[in-house]
């Protein structure tokens, strides 16, 4: 699945990748409508093609020329060469970087150059390289300068015409589903670091029944001083500051149901 967001301002599109309206954003490949691909716009674009691969660079060029209406395709090995030429009518700069000679610093720092140049030209990145599957990556391309970020191990063509389509029109193309699966992971992780012992488990099933440290310490035979030490240890993983503020947090992590059922298998 791949991610649009039609945004002019890459900043406000940076924004937000860094919150919860990213799900609000996720789209599919029928979303950009790849079924009208051979169209981008009514004038033909002047394209710059940077690529030092003298295959895919002629590849591209074939493939671009399916494009309606026909664009001109001016093809460059290298963003110095490109600069030196300074093609003054350039509508779209597309880039392909390739793994064997562009690591994510020197994919930023052609960016952050070719748009000292071009200040309002759009910039679209090609990527085959491992580090183009990196969320980081992607976010740090488009935060300094980029229009568009595409893998090309995971995307094919009909996406890389719609994306310029959309990024022609104005918008900023991304793969946010694997913005959106690095966050997930993140989230899990968290949750696996702050979960509690089984001890601890039992401690808070007790807490959750709104009983005093007193009594959660005869039940379980255990010390009242052990058992503030639980309780400590439980408001620490879960961020919270006072007891009701633990019983809610720990809610909404693992649920009341997991809680029970968890500290009755592992308390004994």
């Amino acid at each position: 699945m791949t991610g649009v967001s039609k945004i002019a301002d890459p900043t406000r599109f940076m924004e937000i990748l860094k919150t919860p309206e990213e799900e609000s954003v996720r789209t599919t490949e029928a979303d950009v409508d790849v079924s009208a691909i051979q169209t981008v716009g009514i004038h033909p674009l002047n394209i710059g093609l940077i690529d030092c691969h003298r295959f895919s660079q002629e590849c591209l060029i074939k493939v671009f020329y399916g494009l309606e209406p026909r664009p001109t395709i001016v093809p460059f090995e290298t963003v110095h060469d490109f600069l030196s030429e300074e093609p003054s009518e350039t509508d779209l700069i597309v880039y392909y970087c390739h793994s064997a000679y562009h690591s994510e610093q020197r994919i930023v720092e052609d960016v952050v150059t070719i748009r000292r140049g071009f200040r309002t030209v759009p910039i679209i990145i090609l990527s085959d390289s491992e580090d183009a599957e990196n969320p980081d990556t992607i976010r740090s391309v488009l935060k300094n300068g980029a229009q568009g970020f595409i893998p090309t191990r995971t995307n094919g063509l009909p996406i890389t015409f719609a994306a310029i389509r959309f990024i022609t029109s104005g918008g900023v193309f991304a793969p946010l589903d694997l913005l959106l699966t690095k966050r997930l992971d993140r989230a899990a992780e968290a949750g696996q670091q702050c979960r509690l012992t089984p001890r601890q488990l039992t401690v808070f099933n007790q807490l959750q029944q709104g009983k005093a440290n007193k009594i959660i310490a005869h039940e379980l035979g255990m010390s009242e001083s052990t058992v503030k030490v639980h309780i400590r240890n439980i408001m620490r993983k879960t961020g919270a500051t006072n007891r009701t503020q633990a019983a809610y947090k720990a809610q909404k992590l693992w649920g009341t149901a997991e809680i029970a059922n968890l500290s009755s298998a592992g308390a004994y």
